[in-house]
């Protein structure tokens, strides 16, 4: 199975094909608190420019993006950890709390390699959080890399 995500890449500092999540440990996110270890996935490629999209602040980036496909294990969705979504869990306006403590707990257990969650910017799709630190971490790697441009439209 495949999973996508659009990361940017600056040479000499980080790679768009890192799979260690420290990007999200060290902003911390919806799902993840920082200091912890996520990957954040994406089951369609088109959802994975909507999440850039609208994590770019409206301006148009100018940073170096690249389409991140990764093989999975084809048991992931069938394994992965589905919590209780929160009433809070899509705010607009801030990472909230109650995700934060989800993802903790969810990391801390270290069960499942994948947490599986809607998109905010699309409810209909699933994200998968990845965890770098759960042993089935061997078994993800990257299926292609390939250099991306954001279409401008996107940012008028």
């Amino acid at each position: 199975m495949k999973l996508f995500r659009l990361a940017k890449e600056k040479p000499g500092k980080y790679r768009a094909d890192d799979l260690s999540g420290n990007g999200a440990a060290l902003a911390g996110g919806r799902w993840n608190p920082r200091g912890m270890a996520a990957l954040y996935t994406c089951c369609h490629a088109s959802t994975a420019v909507l999440e850039a999209r609208v994590h770019a602040s409206g301006l148009l980036p100018v940073a170096n993006f690249f389409l991140v496909t990764l093989q999975v294990p084809e048991d992931i969705f069938s394994t992965a950890y589905v919590p209780e979504l929160p009433t809070d869990w899509d705010a607009l306006d801030r990472d909230p709390v109650s995700t934060v403590d989800i993802a903790r707990s969810w990391l801390n257990a270290g069960k499942q390699l994948a947490m599986c969650v809607p998109s905010v910017v699309c409810p209909s799709d699933n994200n998968l959080i990845l965890n770098p630190s759960h042993p089935d971490m061997r078994l993800v790697g990257v299926f292609d890399k390939q250099p991306f441009l954001l279409d401008r439209r996107l940012f008028v």
